[in-house]
């Protein structure tokens, strides 16, 4: 197979792949040669080169705001001052965001692009995502107070996610550049080490498990969690020797009983209560995947289906499992250099056999006004904006040139600074703009000289 590019505007424009199915009308993934592609809905192969973090309140800071308000009309905000998505300066703003974009050869707004925005603005322009949001997994979100986790076999949980699904498919299933749907960012499925030492209890440090063994004798996820227990343990006595919980020396304990008991938190044996909840998540995962893709499939049978956005080292087998059954391809968040996620990304790809990309990553410098909160994608460590520029040319070469990477949207586009308003971290947001849109050229020439070469690179993969 051999491409030859007679141009590269964001969108890839390519010439003809020989085998490619004809025109299916919605972005698909292919396997050709052995590389995996996105195809688009005219049937031409690319990549997807994105940008995340869209947000108006990065460019209605308390440093920005007049400059913004300026430079697009004063209805960018309303009365009350908050962003109005249906002004014509939204609408303005947008139009420039994409212009930008596509001169820097990006051609995707990454899943952070903020809810508020219209979609409608921009979904004719660049490739895009749906996010479904059916419930708060991601640590951060239990952190600010949102929850509970869902009750994930229960009906009610099955309808709240089909009127979700129902409402979001509506907008986006004639897309023609809808990448496909996403449905939380990063779940917790493990308590890092600061939340179980914040609990003190190193053995119930699954977030979902907790969520559903206090649940009344009535909930499907109580009943589905005794069923699972009768599975493995010869008698109800057996199983609750092992979880800590009051057997009576007259009447013994039933199932019934332990259907009752709400505190599942101090089990006498921690190997076999870890054993039990493992076992447990693997039916709680299968249940989540399998339930969003049947909504999906039934609502829009047309465009992939990504499940959620996963931290890379999602080496959890109840994971694996349930993204090999019910994903098109797996989209997960890292900042490591290539080095450190390139090998955790081939056994990714060993294990599920679904093409991958990074739908959440970057490299930075903090800048003098970046002191107090810090910056995404501080970890590596670079030293200065040239070598953060040479990270990023590293990283995307070195993607491009594995036959399973389809993509790669950078975490940030505007540079935050300490007193803007926070968003989903307390860390500042990176970018290669700074907040009145100036571009930090040391980076954005390196950004759109190797951009332009991603395609023609990911061909070479299959060499």
């Amino acid at each position: 197979m051999k491409l030859f590019l007679s141009a590269l505007f964001s969108i890839s424009l390519l010439l003809p792949l020989g085998g490619l199915s004809a025109d299916s009308g919605f972005v698909r993934v292919e396997q050709i040669d052995g590389v995996w592609w996105f195809i688009d809905a005219e049937g031409e192969p690319f990549v997807s080169v994105g940008v995340n973090h869209v947000e108006p309140h990065l460019w209605l800071a308390p440093y920005n705001k007049e400059s913004t308000l300026e430079r697009y009309g004063s209805d960018f905000v309303d009365s009350n001052g908050h962003f109005e998505t249906t002004s014509a300066a939204a609408n303005k703003w947008i139009d420039r965001q994409v212009e930008i974009i596509d001169g820097l050869h990006f051609n995707t707004f990454g899943v952070h692009t903020h809810h508020t925005i219209n979609p409608a603005l921009y979904r004719d322009q660049v490739y895009l995502f749906a996010r479904l949001n059916t419930a708060p997994l991601a640590g951060w979100r239990e952190r600010n107070g949102e929850g509970p986790r869902p009750d994930v076999f229960s009906e009610d949980f099955r309808r709240f996610a089909e009127q979700r699904v129902k409402e979001v498919t509506s907008k986006h299933k004639e897309s023609r550049k809808l990448l496909g749907y996403i449905y939380t960012d990063i779940p917790s499925w493990v308590m890092g080490k600061a939340d179980q030492k914040a609990l003190g209890n190193t053995v119930m440090i699954y977030p979902w498990v907790n969520a559903i063994l206090p649940l009344g004798e009535a909930s499907p996820g109580k009943q589905r969690w005794l069923e699972l227990l009768a599975e493995r343990y010869d008698s109800a006595a057996d199983a609750a020797e092992v979880w800590g919980l009051r057997v009576s020396p007259t009447y013994g304990i039933t199932w019934a009983d332990m259907a009752r008991r709400v505190d599942w938190t101090s089990p006498t044996d921690a190997d076999k209560a870890d054993a039990d909840m493992q076992a447990f998540l693997h039916l709680i995962a299968d249940q989540w995947y399998r339930l969003h893709r049947e909504l999906l499939l039934e609502h829009d049978p047309n465009h992939l289906v990504f499940g959620d956005k996963q931290m890379i080292n999602l080496k959890h087998p109840w994971v694996i499992e349930s993204l090999k059954q019910h994903v098109d391809a797996i989209c997960v968040q890292t900042y490591g250099r290539w080095a450190d996620d390139g090998p955790v990304m081939t056994e990714l790809y060993a294990a599920t056999g679904k093409p991958i990309f990074n739908g959440d990553g970057c490299f930075s410098f903090a800048q003098p006004e970046q002191q107090e909160w810090g910056v995404k994608g501080f970890r590596t460590g670079a030293r200065s904006v040239a070598e953060v520029a040479e990270f990023y040319k590293e990283t995307l070469e070195m993607m491009m040139a594995d036959p399973h990477i389809i993509g790669w949207h950078h975490c940030g586009y505007l540079q935050q600074w300490d007193k803007a308003e926070r968003g989903d971290s307390p860390r500042n947001e990176n970018g290669f703009l700074d907040p009145f849109e100036k571009p930090l050229t040391e980076w954005t020439n390196v950004i759109r000289e190797v951009n332009v070469r991603a395609v023609e690179m990911h061909e070479e993969a299959g060499n």
